[in-house]
């Protein structure tokens, strides 16, 4: 019995001196390998996902900037006189309008628009203020002395699909009016301005969508009065 039982002990030792065979050497690498490859591929997969999901609250906060900053001016929006209008011109993405900003010297004059920054395909929103001249009064403000001054900022506008409108104008009615508006008409009876402001931070990121109804509270007033 003891012979069988150093018979095997002796074979042990030989197995465990040879090591491991080629066969077993490829099976475990690529065992190795498939495990790798699946933990690096959940890691992209992860790495992906929370890319998209901070550009999103990235494009969400900036459209909800830009959305509270223009309806905070355009809700003070107002005629410099009973026979003018509270907007100067209006179009699909650009508005010129006067507002009630507590100066002095008269309604400020806002322009809200968007440019193509240079060398590239994305645009950005910006609005600019022009205070009235010193000396004016209602019906004859000029705006000839100060430079216009950037008021707001934005980034990563979506212009891509050419039928969504920036800003939409609607009569007291709640009919759509075309554009461009350039009348005295036309331009008193914008009654509200909707906005409709589509922001993506890259290329392939999610479109965020924010939209609202601005209505034009001081359309009606009268300055002479």
């Amino acid at each position: 019995m003891s012979g069988v039982r150093a018979f095997w002990r002796a074979a042990r030792r030989r197995r465990s001196e040879r090591g491991h065979s080629l066969i077993e050497m490829v099976v475990a690498v690529g065992l190795l390998s498939v495990v790798l490859g699946a933990a690096f591929g959940a890691v992209n997969v992860m790495s992906h996902q929370a890319g998209i999901t901070t550009d999103r609250f990235t494009a969400e906060s900036e459209a909800q900037t830009i959305a509270d900053r223009i309806t905070k001016d355009l809700r003070t929006a107002v005629a410099p006189s009973s026979t003018t209008a509270a907007f100067a011109s209006a179009y699909d993405a650009d508005v010129t309008f006067y507002a009630s900003l507590s100066d002095p010297n008269g309604p400020t004059k806002l322009h809200a628009y968007i440019s193509l920054q240079a060398g590239t395909n994305v645009y950005v929103f910006h609005e600019d203020a022009t205070k009235a001249d010193p000396g004016g009064s209602p019906g004859n403000y000029s705006y000839t002395i100060a430079s216009p001054v950037n008021r707001i900022d934005g980034r990563f506008l979506d212009t891509s699909d050419p039928t969504q409108h920036l800003f939409t104008y609607y009569d007291s009615n709640g009919n759509v009016l075309p554009t461009p508006i350039t009348t005295t008409l036309g331009l008193r009876s914008i009654d509200s301005v909707g906005i409709n402001l589509r922001v993506r931070v890259h290329p392939h990121s999610p479109i965020v969508v924010i939209k609202t109804l601005v209505h034009v509270r001081n359309v009606d007033y009268n300055p002479n009065t």
